[in-house]
């Protein structure tokens, strides 16, 4: 899964439908936050479950970084004032919780034959920059890599031109932001045992 983006109830009726449980492992590839209506509810329900693995993304990355002014004007003009909110609402020690949490974030997950990242990840670049922000730079050239990369940031109408997004196999590279925050866009979950697809 990747980008949900505070879509609470969506990333919970998937649970549902994929019917997830403790021997499974389900790994979201960054920006839980944002844009949606319960961020912190989202990332609080995920950090309570060892068995599923996130990564950083870009508006995780905001967030932690929204000290600095830039970034704060940056956080804000994506999403980011309604995450505030609800994190300013949360005791000291839980806003505590969260901010250990997301320091200890990976960029990268890799799995036999794929690379799990947020926006894109080459030979060459692997820098958290191009890791968290990367598009066309990212679409456009051949990842160099051994391994199928799996993303997020990016939706998938972006590479199809679809109006209803679905997960986008290209070459080397499987993009899995269906768009859950945008008006047409669901959540997708690949299965990586068959590549079943599921969304919501």
């Amino acid at each position: 899964m990747s980008d949900i983006h505070g879509e609470f109830y969506k990333y919970k009726k998937m649970l549902e439908k994929i019917e997830f449980s403790d021997a499974d492992t389900l790994y979201i590839l960054g920006d839980v936050i944002d844009r949606g209506k319960y961020s912190m509810r989202t990332l609080l329900h995920i950090m309570r479950r060892p068995n599923i693995k996130m990564l950083l993304g870009n508006h995780e990355i905001m967030m932690m970084r929204s000290m600095q002014r830039s970034y704060f004007n940056c956080w804000m003009g994506n999403g980011g004032y309604g995450t505030l909110h609800q994190f300013e609402e949360l005791s000291e020690a839980t806003r505590k919780k969260i901010d250990k949490y997301l320091a200890a974030l990976p960029l990268t997950i890799e799995l036999d034959g794929y690379i799990l990242v947020h926006a894109g990840i080459t030979a060459t670049r692997q820098d958290e920059e191009f890791c968290v922000w990367a598009r066309e730079e990212f679409l456009s050239i051949p990842t160099g890599l051994n391994k199928t990369v799996i993303f997020g940031h990016t939706p998938t109408s972006f590479m199809v031109g679809k109006k209803l997004m679905t997960i986008w196999h290209g070459d080397g590279r499987i993009g899995i932001d269906c768009g859950a925050c945008f008006k047409g866009g669901q959540l997708g979950c690949l299965r990586l045992d068959d590549m079943k697809e599921y969304y919501v």
